[in-house]
C-alpha cells in the first residue's frame, strides 16, 4: 500500500490483486483508519470497472473485424464493334425504385434484395450515389429530368404550385434529345392512357416527370411518346415488344414502376420479385443483345443514406464498385456527355458524370463497399455513449455509507467524553470516490 499526503488530507493507493495499478481507488481520510471491509468493497469495485472496460475493448475489437475489405476492380474488357454516335452507348433504358437506402437493398451490408443484390454484383453499382440531397419523391424526379428540383418540398400536381409552376416552363432533357435527333419515350406501370396527369391506383402523377414540363404535357406529338408501359395491371409488355427491334426502341426510355413494384407501398421482397422477372427480360432482349444498350436503374430517393444505383447490360463494366460521389445529376452528366447534349442547368453541367461504369473509360479509383448504417451503426451510437454515461455515473454518484470508526480518544478538558466534530471532520465517517 502507497500512501501520499495532499493539502486535503491523506490518500491511500490500492493496488488490484495482480499487483498493478490498471484501476486503483482513492480514499480521503479525514484522521482515521479504514477497516478491511471497505478495501474488499474497493476490490470488488476495481474488478467491476475492469470488466466494463475489457467489454467495451472486445466491442470495439468485433466492430473492426466486421468492416468489409476493399473490393479488387477487376481489369475492364476491351469494346469491339463499330463506332457508334455516343460515347458510351447508343440506347439507355432508366428504371427508378422508390424510397430506399442502398444497404437496405445490398446483402453484403445487411440488405434483403437478393436479385438487386445479384445484379449489383454482376455489374457496376454506384455505392455513394446520393439523390438530389432532397426529399420527398417529385423534386428528385424532376432533378433526374431537368437539373433542377425548383424548390419542391412535396409532391403536388403538375403546375399546381410555386415550385411545380417553375419547372412547368424549364427546359428538360427531352428538349435537348429531340433537339439532337435522338428519340426518347417514357413507360408507366398502370397509367391509364397517354400523358395521364392524375393520379390512379398505382399509378401516380408525381412518379412521371414529364407531365411537369409544358412543353410535353400541352404536346400532343410528346403526348404520345408517354405512354403506358403495358395493356394491363402490372404489365411492361409495351415497353419489352419495343426493346424487340431498333426500329421500335427509343435512344432514352424510362420506366417507372406502379408504386407496388417501385417499393414505394409494397415490400423490398414484392419489389425484388418483379425486378428479377423484368430484368433478366430487358438484359435478353434483342436491343440488348444487338446494340449498345445500357440499363440504369436507380433509386428517387434515400434517408441522409446514399441509394442504390447500377448499371447493367453488354458494355457496362463487370462486377464494379465505385465509392466516388455521385447524385441524380450526375446522371444527367452522363447522357449530356454521351450525346455531346448542352447542359440544362449548372447543376448537371457540375457534376461528375459516370463513364467509368463504362468498358474502355477510366476508374475514378474509389471502390470502397458500402457499410451497414443499421443495425450496428446505431446500436454502436447508442450503447458506447451510454457506458461512458453509467461509468462516469458510477464513480461520481456512489457513496457508501461505512461503520464508525473507533471511539474517538476523550478530550483533555472532559476526560470520557468524545470530541465534537468540527466543520472539516463532518461526513469523516463515509467513504468517497473522488476524481
Amino acid at each position: 500500500m502507497r500512501t501520499c499526503l495532499t493539502e486535503s488530507g491523506s490518500f491511500v493507493s490500492i493496488p488490484d490483486s495482480t499487483g498493478d495499478d490498471f484501476a486503483q481507488g482513492f480514499y480521503r481520510v479525514r484522521g482515521y483508519r479504514r477497516n478491511t471491509r471497505v478495501l474488499k468493497e474497493g476490490g470488488r469495485t476495481n474488478r467491476m470497472m475492469r470488466a466494463i472496460l475489457v467489454a467495451l475493448l472486445l466491442l470495439t475489437v468485433g466492430v473492426a473485424a466486421s468492416t468489409p475489405s476493399r473490393r479488387t476492380t477487376p481489369a475492364p474488357a476491351v469494346l469491339t464493334g463499330s463506332a457508334a454516335p455516343g460515347a458510351f452507348f447508343d440506347y439507355v433504358l432508366v428504371i427508378v425504385m422508390e424510397n430506399h437506402n442502398i444497404c437496405d437493398l445490398l446483402a453484403s451490408c445487411g440488405g434483403t434484395a437478393t436479385y438487386l443484390s445479384g445484379l449489383a454484383g454482376s455489374y457496376g453499382v454506384a455505392t455513394k450515389e446520393m439523390y438530389c440531397h432532397v426529399n420527398p419523391s417529385l423534386p428528385n424526379y424532376l432533378c433526374l429530368t431537368s437539373g433542377s428540383d425548383f424548390g419542391c418540398t412535396a409532391d403536388p400536381g403538375p403546375n399546381s404550385t410555386t415550385c411545380t409552376k417553375t419547372a412547368w416552363g424549364a427546359t428538360n432533357i427531352v428538349d435537348r434529345l429531340e433537339a439532337a435527333g435522338l428519340t426518347w419515350k417514357g413507360y408507366m406501370e398502370d397509367m391509364p392512357s397517354s400523358c395521364y396527369a392524375t393520379d390512379s391506383g398505382n399509378y401516380v402523377v408525381h412518379h412521371n416527370p414529364f407531365m411537369y414540363y409544358s412543353d410535353i404535357a400541352s404536346d400532343a406529338t410528346r403526348c404520345a411518346r408517354d405512354v403506358p408501359a403495358g395493356p394491363s395491371i402490372g404489365s411492361d409488355a409495351t415497353l419489352l415488344a419495343d426493346l424487340g427491334s431498333a426500329s421500335t426502341a427509343s435512344n432514352f426510355m424510362w420506366l417507372t414502376p406502379n408504386k407496388c413494384n417501385d417499393m414505394h407501398s409494397c415490400s423490398i421482397h414484392q419489389g425484388d420479385t418483379y425486378m428479377s422477372g423484368l430484368v433478366p427480360k430487358i438484359l435478353d432482349s434483342t436491343l440488348f443483345k444487338t446494340t449498345r444498350a445500357a440499363l440504369f436503374v436507380t433509386y428517387d430517393e434515400g434517408y441522409d443514406q446514399p441509394v442504390y444505383t447500377v448499371w447493367a447490360g453488354s458494355l457496362a463494366k463487370t462486377g464494379y464498385l465505385s465509392s466516388f460521389g455521385y447524385d441524380h445529376f450526375s446522371f444527367l452528366s452522363t447522357v449530356e456527355a454521351n450525346w455531346n447534349l448542352a447542359s440544362l442547368t449548372p447543376n448537371d453541367r457540375d457534376a461528375p458524370n459516370m463513364a467509368e461504369f463504362f468498358m474502355g473509360q477510366r476508374s475514378r479509383g474509389d471502390s470502397t463497399p458500402p457499410t451497414a448504417p443499421f443495425p450496428l451503426g446505431i446500436v454502436l451510437g447508442i450503447a458506447i455513449p451510454v457506458a461512458a454515461v453509467a461509468i462516469v455515473a458510477f464513480l461520481l454518484l456512489r457513496r457508501r455509507k461505512g461503520t464508525k470508526g473507533s471511539p474517538a480518544k476523550p478530550g483533555p478538558s472532559e476526560p470520557g467524553s468524545a470530541k465534537s466534530p468540527t466543520r472539516g471532520d463532518e461526513g469523516a465517517d463515509e467513504d468517497e470516490w473522488e476524481l
